[in-house]
């Protein structure tokens, strides 16, 4: 698949934001009972969308800092996500993934999270605990990057390629309950 330019996955990301927003909460109307009160008295839908990465580029080393690539890489998603008002963004307790995340929750006034990188179903129940509708970043890495998807009601994915740094997946969720997943590429 070729990768999108920035506006270009701006474009989505916005589109699936439009479509989760509109398209999940519209009532339903139950061929039974079509009047103003029933619809009046439906419970609201919470749409959720999780924004999976895995870090940016980094240096070599045991616990290794973004490389130059890597920090314009962290800089160029908070441009992606500047539409969206992340309620969360949830780090591991590595200098990579904190480096990546940082800058996004700077630019939201929030600061991260630190998860455990294996605990994947801890931390799809910590975004399940944020109430009402959210835009919620998880800063993942090759191998745990599947793990956080599926946790969330994802498809089953591979694990990264280690020069694999350009993946975002985007998770929509309407009232806790798995709708879709977007797979695509960012600078």
């Amino acid at each position: 698949m070729k990768s999108m330019n920035r506006t270009q996955l701006l474009i989505v990301i916005l589109g699936v934001t439009i479509i989760a927003s509109l398209g999940l909460t519209q009532p339903s109307i139950n061929p039974d009972t079509r009047s103003l009160n029933n619809l009046a008295s439906e419970q609201p839908i919470d749409t959720d969308v999780i924004y999976v990465i895995r870090h940016a580029d980094t240096e070599k080393g045991n616990n290794p800092n973004l490389s130059a690539e890597g920090q314009v890489r962290a800089e160029n998603l908070v441009s992606i996500l500047q539409d969206e008002q992340l309620s969360a963004v949830f780090v591991t307790n590595t200098a990579r993934s904190i480096q990546t995340g940082t800058p996004a929750a700077l630019a939201d006034g929030i600061s991260t999270t630190i998860y455990s990188p294996f605990d994947a179903t801890g931390v799809a129940a910590s975004i399940a605990s944020i109430p009402g509708s959210s835009a919620t970043l998880v800063v993942a890495h090759s191998n745990t990057v599947p793990l956080v998807v599926q946790a969330l009601g994802g498809p089953t994915l591979e694990d990264l390629e280690e020069t694999e740094f350009d993946r975002l997946f985007a998770i929509v969720l309407s009232n806790g309950k798995y709708v879709r997943t977007l797979q695509l590429h960012y600078e």
